[in-house]
């Protein structure tokens, strides 16, 4: 095994598998390590650690954490790598970002029920129990229950940075992120550049912040 991937999401958030069945699919695939980097939580870490732990031969999981920030109007994400998951500044400054997602998403939901889209947080909570609500599960609900034609449609037409029924978080920078992170002895990157449509010169910018 040689193959690492080093951006990873379970159904904490808006992933499809277990972090347990995260840990087998790595074997299955030949990888010698992943991060586990959901967004904005550290849920599935002990699970996956764990079981990874009990076999014989399994990738190593490297503690990670998906951080959601905001820069120039635009939502950007920031990993965090080899994190100290039990660190208590690091898991109180955690609360708050999660305060700010759930309070966001109340928001977005009204917006979208305006729109005529039948969702509420507690239909998004059932749909997608113990995750993190991401605005990638707000489109899988409203495609799995008809009401957009595809997931893109979800973005394009409601919840897009640009659209109409988009919250902006409380404002998080970029460079709290990085110092949280830092804080509890990770390593910061900045997560698939390729999707903000920035030139060189403003992610530059970003990165050297």
């Amino acid at each position: 095994m040689n193959s690492i991937d080093l951006h990873v999401h379970s159904n904490k958030s808006d992933g499809s598998y277990t972090p347990t069945e995260l840990v087998d699919y790595a074997v299955q695939k030949g990888l010698s390590a992943f991060a586990l980097t959901d967004h904005d939580t550290i849920d599935g870490l002990v699970e996956a650690m764990t079981y990874a732990a009990s076999l014989e031969e399994a990738p190593e999981v490297i503690p990670g954490i998906e951080l959601s920030t905001e820069y120039e109007g635009k939502d950007i994400h920031i990993l965090g790598l080899y994190i100290d998951f039990q660190n208590e500044d690091f898991l109180r400054h955690l609360k708050n970002f999660q305060n700010s997602r759930e309070l966001r998403n109340e928001k977005m939901c009204a917006k979208l029920r305006e729109r005529g889209i039948d969702i509420t947080i507690e239909q998004l909570q059932q749909a997608f129990p113990e995750a993190v609500i991401t605005r990638g599960l707000y489109a899988k609900y409203m495609y799995n229950t008809g009401q957009i034609k595809s997931m893109a449609e979800a973005f394009d037409r409601y919840i897009g940075d640009n659209a109409p029924c988009f919250i902006p978080r409380e404002k998080v920078t970029p460079e709290q992120a990085v110092a949280l992170i830092k804080s509890a002895g990770g390593i910061a990157v900045l997560a698939h550049p390729p999707l903000y449509h920035m030139s060189s010169s403003r992610l530059d910018s970003l990165v050297a912040k």
